[in-house]
C-alpha cells in the first residue's frame, strides 16, 4: 500500500493542496472501477452506495473524515459526484444531520459539503437541518455554535424541516454499513410528507458478523 504516511509524494503533494501523488491515484482508480451494488430499502427506494469502503479508498476516507484532511475529503466528493446518479424527479438533496453531540465536535460534515457541491453543480437546492445554507463559502457558512442554534429540541434529527417542499428527495449520507440511520432519517422524513427518490452514501460497508469495520 503506497498511499498513506508512507508515501512521501503524497505527503509533498498533500502541502500543495494535491491530494494524492500519481501512483496512488492511478491505484485508487483501480481498486474503486466496481461499484457496489444498490440496496433496497423497505421505503422502496434504492440505497446507493458510490464507493466500496476497501483498499486505498477505505484508507482516504478515515484520513477525511476522522482527522480533517480537507483535500482528501474534496477529492472524495469531486470523485464521488462523477459516479452520482441522477433520476428524474430530484428536487432537493439532504444530508443525514449528525446528532447533537458530533455537533460539538465539528462543523460541516462529508453529507453537508456533498449535498453543498450538489446544489452548486445542478442547481438543485439542499437543506442542512432544515433549513437552506445562509452563507456563500462552502464549509464556512455557520460554527459549530451556529450549527447548534439551527437545531430545535425534543424531536428526533431536530425536529426540523417543517415546511420543505419535499417532493422528490434524495438523502446523502458518507457510510452506510447496517442501513439504519438512513432508514431511520427516511422514516421521519416520510412521516413529514417527503417522498424519497433514493439514499446515496459516499461508501458502502455492509456490516457482516464478525466483521469489524
Amino acid at each position: 500500500m503506497l498511499f498513506g504516511l508512507s508515501c512521501r509524494l503524497c505527503q509533498a503533494f498533500s502541502r500543495t493542496g494535491t491530494p494524492l501523488c500519481f501512483r496512488c491515484l492511478e491505484q485508487f482508480f483501480r481498486e474503486t472501477r466496481r461499484f457496489p451494488p444498490a440496496r433496497p430499502a423497505s421505503g422502496g427506494f434504492p440505497v446507493r452506495g458510490l464507493f466500496r469502503y476497501d483498499g486505498i479508498a477505505r484508507e482516504i476516507f478515515g484520513l477525511a473524515k476522522f482527522q480533517g484532511d480537507r483535500s482528501l475529503a474534496d477529492f472524495l466528493i469531486d470523485r464521488g459526484m462523477e459516479r452520482m446518479p441522477f433520476p428524474s424527479g430530484v428536487h432537493l438533496w439532504i444530508p443525514v444531520p449528525p446528532d447533537k453531540r458530533r455537533l460539538l465536535l465539528r462543523g460541516f460534515s462529508l453529507p453537508d459539503r456533498m449535498a453543498w457541491r450538489l446544489e452548486r453543480l445542478t442547481g438543485i437546492p439542499c437543506t442542512l437541518d432544515g433549513g437552506p445554507p445562509r452563507a456563500q463559502r462552502e464549509q464556512k457558512s455557520l460554527d459549530r455554535s451556529g450549527r447548534l442554534a439551527r437545531i430545535r429540541h425534543g424531536e428526533t434529527f431536530g425536529g426540523a424541516y417543517p415546511s420543505i417542499r419535499m417532493s422528490g428527495v434524495t438523502i446523502l449520507d458518507d457510510l452506510v454499513t447496517t442501513g439504519g440511520t438512513i432508514q431511520s432519517f427516511a422514516a421521519f422524513l416520510l412521516s413529514r410528507g417527503a417522498r424519497i427518490v433514493q439514499a446515496v452514501a459516499l461508501f458502502d460497508a455492509p456490516l457482516r458478523v464478525g466483521e469489524e469495520i
